[in-house]
């Protein structure tokens, strides 16, 4: 019984394997030579520097208009301030505890009767 001969140097690919990876290898080498020669050619183009901001500037009238926003009439200001006056912080605080009480109690009068 014989047996194939095989060689010292046994391949890994047959030959097919081998020629499409170099002809893929080829073609992406071939696409970033275009690419690289297309750059070369036409550089980015550079954007010139503004010498003098228009007159109808959009972000300085949109700055102008959150500037004035961000003052507070002076009405706004004294209706404020009798409201922070008439509750002190422990009153608040008693406040929102009553409340969180309440919230617990009808909690568990609900877990109760379930």
């Amino acid at each position: 019984m014989l047996l194939p001969r095989r060689s010292a140097h046994p391949s890994r690919y047959h030959r097919p394997v081998k020629r499409a990876l170099t002809s893929i290898a080829g073609l992406v080498g071939i696409a970033a030579l275009g690419r690289w020669l297309s750059q070369r050619r036409h550089p980015a183009p550079t954007v010139p520097e503004p010498t003098e901001a228009p007159a109808d500037d959009p972000a300085e009238e949109l700055r102008r208009k959150l500037a004035s926003a961000r003052q507070p009439a002076p009405e706004q200001e004294t209706a404020t301030e009798p409201a922070a006056q008439e509750e002190t912080l422990e009153e608040r605080r008693a406040r929102v505890h009553a409340k969180a009480r309440e919230a617990i109690d009808a909690m568990g009068d609900d877990g109760g009767a379930a």
